[in-house]
């Protein structure tokens, strides 16, 4: 990679500006001997130095003069210092000794992350996994594709090694973990490791496929929620094969996950089988959507009360039936039907009736995504 296409990358990758400067390569070798021997992480001293907080990285070295790069901008993440630490030693490495690189299975991961959101921002979404990257013959597999946020109490959130170590032993298995970034993970499962035995299956309890994959993703939801404090979200796709597309994937895994925590505040798992009406509902102009809602609600007040929500919101849950909501609520079956005649009186729609019950539902989400 040329030396600008370097530096466009790394700027896009880490929201960071460069600033070329020159100095004396005896003041080069200054910082590096300072850094040498500092054992906290921090990447090795041959193509970066922390001189002043601030990081430099080696862009051409000379025999009096050597071209450093200054990171402006906010601090950087481990991740981002491990990435940074990898492609500058592939850059500055003699291609004779090119095979004497060697690259940990976490670092594979994170560069295979930062493609994905390179060609994500560029649009290209169908693009195929390059040759250059050791792990694509482990991508030709089908695998089912878990997009995990932990958005956890303490700052960076779970590690690489620690998750990875967690999820091949829930799933039985090796998997493939991408990081996004701190706190985004791309898990991809193979799917045989999914899959239940015809064998151990009875024929009238079979499970459809999203039944499956739902399960999975409960338990997988479960496991995370106890390993460490804090929000995580979760959503899933249907089974792919990861060398091409893995960009688009991601940004539907990223869509169902935005839909699930907009129309549905309370869950932290989102799955795209049951977000159809959703997704319809999100992609309506709002202009269309305002005017919608200025023909049919003839009291808008009525759908801002908290119980006149929570009583809907459980009623449609319930598949509209009312004994089942009644017990959910904890209340009698008459107060329900007290509580809906209400709503009939107040709005003129009675969500008894399958057509009414269907234009309050389309209500109750507009109001979700409307301005």
């Amino acid at each position: 990679m040329d030396k600008q296409a370097l530096q466009l990358q790394i700027e896009r990758l880490t929201g960071m500006r460069l600033e070329s400067q020159h100095i004396s390569t005896a003041r080069w070798e200054d910082w590096i001997s300072a850094a040498v021997g500092v054992k906290d992480g921090t990447p090795s001293p041959r193509t970066m130095v922390k001189h002043d907080e601030e990081w430099y990285l080696l862009w051409k070295q000379g025999k009096t003069t050597t071209d450093v790069m200054k990171l402006q901008g906010k601090s950087l993440s481990g991740q981002e210092l491990q990435w940074l630490e990898l492609v500058l030693l592939m850059q500055h490495q003699p291609k004779s000794g090119m095979d004497t690189v060697h690259v940990t299975d976490e670092q594979q991961a994170y560069l295979i992350g930062q493609w994905i959101i390179e060609h994500m921002r560029d649009g290209d979404t169908a693009a195929e996994i390059p040759d250059s990257f050791s792990w694509k013959t482990k991508m030709f597999t089908q695998t089912v594709p878990f997009l995990l946020v932990a958005e956890h109490a303490h700052r960076d959130g779970p590690g690489y090694k620690h998750l990875y170590k967690l999820l091949k032993s829930y799933f039985g298995g090796e998997l493939i973990l991408l990081p996004l970034s701190d706190k985004e993970w791309l898990i991809l499962c193979p799917e045989q490791l999914i899959q239940v035995s015809e064998a151990d299956e009875d024929v009238e309890t079979k499970e459809t496929m999203e039944e499956q994959l739902t399960s999975f993703c409960l338990g997988l939801y479960e496991l995370v929620a106890s390993e460490w404090v804090g929000d995580s979200q979760l959503s899933i796709g249907y089974p792919f094969a990861p060398v091409k597309g893995m960009p688009s994937v991601v940004s539907q895994l990223r869509e169902t996950m935005y839909l699930g925590r907009t129309f549905h505040v309370t869950d932290n798992i989102h799955l795209p089988w049951e977000l159809h009406l959703e997704r319809l509902v999100n992609s309506i102009p709002d202009a269309v959507r305002k005017q919608f809602l200025q023909r049919v609600v003839t009291k808008a007040d009525s759908f801002n009360d908290v119980e006149t929500l929570s009583t809907l919101d459980t009623f449609f849950q319930h598949d509209c039936s009312v004994s089942e909501t009644a017990k959910r609520l904890y209340i009698h079956r008459n107060t329900l039907l007290y509580r809906l005649d209400k709503i009939k009186h107040e709005t003129g729609l009675d969500v008894r009736q399958f057509t009414d019950a269907v234009l309050v539902k389309l209500i109750l989400l507009l109001y979700k995504v409307t301005k």
